[in-house]
């Protein structure tokens, strides 16, 4: 396998990994913890943790699109050489 296919199917892993992760974080037992009757800055810790596990969601799945639009998919390449025209 090489360093490039390596890193693909890393990243495709991450991939499959982030909404998982995501929804890990959003469970109830997790969030319990920030329903805490603190107000940082005024706002309410909850809605803190809720937009900044929404933003690091973007962001990494941002860098995950970044990292799979450089490499083309192995599949994708053979799939459409064995298609008749």
């Amino acid at each position: 396998m090489s360093e490039r296919s390596f890193r693909s199917s890393k990243a495709r892993d991450a991939a499959v990994a982030l909404p998982l992760f995501g929804v890990l974080l959003l469970m109830p037992p997790v969030i319990s913890l920030f329903a805490a009757p603190a107000d940082p800055f005024g706002i309410p810790l909850i809605v803190l943790y809720l937009f900044g596990i929404w933003a690091g969601l973007i962001v990494c799945a941002a860098l995950l699109a970044r990292r799979l639009g450089h490499a083309p998919p192995a599949e994708a390449a053979g799939d459409s050489a064995d298609r008749p025209a």
